[in-house]
């Protein structure tokens, strides 16, 4: 019957006619919502408007979860097969029950922009988290001319919406106070992702490598590129045996990658040759479990290899595309200011990782993490929740 449907000549009449009946269905949805009163002890969490159980969300409601407060704890989501704790209740984004609950919630936690309609109440507190911390390309509203109209539209609605945005350094909070369209209160507790930095590494390094079948003493380099609007594959073209091979030969032991594609691209659009060393994480539920249990870090514009220099191990940055993301988005600082050596091609990655010098790193490092000013301790997911149970008045 599908099939049939789809050969009709009304179907692409329909397929264009649907998006707008629901979106209309949905401004009515909220509309009719808005009558009902706030519940101030129930909260909606959001990972990408719709994603698995990851990112900073995860931790902040991990941390309720931890300590049992008397809340009522929503997760959105439309990915099917991803595992929850048993205290989240899932509710698919776009939908009646969805509207339903987000506007009757006393607490939103986000950590990307909002782009569909809603409507806020006076009553209701709205924490972003960011999915990102300090990074070297510029974004929001410093990225230019890179961002569309209806984004931006989009993003200054959401920002006016924002109770509380969270920052894990100083120079982050700069940023966002000139990128952001946002002048509200900023918490410098650190980012709840990164409090995983400051557990025992020990039993996600055994968990991280059980769940690839790797020998306990495996030596683990992560690759995390970001992505490029202009979805250009090329860039991302590592000599993954290669860099293998230099890591052996600089740093000892037996090592494997993890490859880690960003969550708005599709692994399945890249070549890679996968192997029994080269593996494919892109998968894996949670990157910052893959982070904590590395022992290495390539990326390319990526917060996570700022975030990773934090951990004192060594990060690289891979970036074949350096001049032309420069053009189009510009950076917040010079390649000199980065601890991370830089390579624009694979002949200078790999020598990269030859040549790598722990007491030149360790300088660099010292002088980054005093400019940049972190304020991760691996309490930023207790902060926040604090902050929750005082607006609350629990």
């Amino acid at each position: 019957m599908k099939e049939k449907l789809r050969r009709s000549p009304l179907y692409s009449l329909l397929a264009g006619l649907y998006p707008a009946l629901h979106k209309g269905f949905l401004w009515v949805v909220w509309q009719i919502c808005a009558c009902f009163p706030v519940d101030p002890k129930k909260i909606v969490f959001s990972n990408f408007n719709g994603g698995g159980f990851g990112d900073n969300p995860r931790y902040i409601a991990g941390e309720c979860i931890r300590r049992r407060i008397p809340y009522k704890l929503y997760w959105v989501c439309e990915r099917p097969g991803c595992t929850f704790p048993p205290e989240l209740i899932v509710i698919r984004p776009n939908t009646a029950a969805f509207v339903y609950h987000m506007s009757t919630a006393g607490v939103w936690v986000d950590n990307t922009r909002k782009l569909y309609y809603f409507k806020k109440k006076k009553t209701q507190t709205y924490i972003h988290t960011w999915h990102a911390g300090p990074g070297l390309k510029r974004i929001e509203r410093d990225a230019g001319s890179g961002l569309t109209d209806q984004y931006i539209a989009y993003a200054k609605r959401d920002s006016r919406a924002i109770d509380l945005l969270l920052s894990n350094c100083r120079f982050w909070t700069e940023c966002f106070r000139s990128c952001f369209w946002y002048d509200g209160p900023i918490m410098e507790k650190g980012l709840p992702k990164n409090d995983l930095y400051f557990q025992d590494p020990a039993p996600l390094r055994r968990m991280i490598r059980d769940h690839f079948g790797l020998p306990a003493d495996a030596r683990l380099v992560l690759y995390v590129p970001t992505w490029r609007e202009n979805r250009k594959l090329h860039v991302y073209h590592l000599d993954f045996e290669g860099c293998l091979r230099a890591f052996e030969k600089r740093f000892g032991g037996t090592w494997y990658m993890l490859v880690r594609m960003h969550p708005n691209v599709n692994a399945a659009d890249f070549d890679i040759r996968y192997t029994d060393r080269i593996l494919n994480a892109s998968p894996y539920p949670n990157a910052q479990e893959l982070l904590a249990a590395g022992d290495a870090v390539i990326t390319d514009y990526s917060s996570c290899g700022f975030d990773y220099i934090q951990l004192d191990r060594p990060s690289f940055l891979y970036a074949e595309d350096y001049d032309q993301m420069k053009r189009d988005k510009g950076y917040y600082m010079e390649l000199s200011e980065l601890p991370s050596p830089v390579a624009f091609r694979n002949s200078q990655m790999l020598r990269n990782i030859l040549d790598f010098s722990e007491k030149e790193y360790e300088a660099k490092r010292t002088l980054f993490m005093k400019k940049m000013d972190y304020r991760d301790d691996g309490r930023a997911s207790a902060a926040v929740v604090d902050y929750i149970l005082e607006r609350s008045g629990s």
